[in-house]
């Protein structure tokens, strides 16, 4: 590859991944993942090695990107829909910009396996990933880049204590389920004599219990 042609390349490079950070649409960010994979193979018959890296790595970037907007648009759609099934049996996600309708994976050009792989990879921690993109040893891929990772995270909760992980999940489902946004008076107000007993028996301790915690952390300097 002549100076020139290297120097267009990380121009580019750096242009589409810019522009996939910057993409808030899943269409988008597919149709750029989409150009990514054609120049990716393209480079590749040419075994332009340089270039296949580079086209590959906008690529992971691109279905990790279409990965966490479909976890969000999927909470939020949840969030937005009454509690009952989904006539069509369609995987659902929000629409348009309007948020007026709903639309399927189908309708983005996403299979169900690539919205579960892409969400698995957006879940890969921002270090784990740029390293993985910058490993000499190895040409990352999206399989070989979940499994390796997943892999680690796993065997890591393997070694943590079952109470912790209960703890850890509660609070995030807390998050998850949209609780932090609802109104805890109405809530309180809707239970009976029973529930609101044991609530105000229960959640000072709770309060106090998660208090320590926090102050624990704080004084280990976390």
């Amino acid at each position: 590859m002549t100076a020139n042609a290297g120097a267009l390349v990380d121009a580019r490079y750096v242009a589409m991944c810019t522009a996939i950070a910057e993409c808030h649409r899943v269409d988008e960010v597919k149709d750029l993942r989409d150009k990514a994979l054609a120049f990716e193979v393209y480079a590749r018959q040419a075994k332009n090695t340089d270039a296949e890296r580079k086209a590959c790595a906008i690529r992971l970037r691109a279905e990790r990107r279409a990965g966490t907007l479909l976890t969000e648009l999927a909470q939020a759609e949840l969030r937005a829909m009454p509690k009952t099934a989904n006539p069509t049996g369609k995987t659902l996600v929000v629409g348009n910009d309007k948020g007026s309708s709903v639309a399927t994976l189908a309708d983005l050009g996403v299979t169900r396996d690539q919205s579960s792989k892409w969400q698995k990879l957006a879940t890969i921690p921002e270090r784990e990933f740029e390293d993985a993109l910058r490993d000499p040893a190895k040409k990352p891929s999206t399989t070989a880049l979940i499994r390796d990772i997943h892999n680690d995270v796993a065997a890591t909760i393997n070694r943590i204590p079952e109470d912790v992980l209960w703890i850890w999940g509660r609070v995030r489902d807390f998050e998850s389920d949209g609780y932090l946004s609802k109104n805890p008076t109405a809530i309180y107000d809707a239970m009976t004599d029973v529930m609101q007993t044991d609530v105000r028996r229960i959640v000072p301790a709770m309060a106090g219990f998660l208090c320590a915690m926090l102050e624990g952390a704080s004084h280990d300097g976390t």
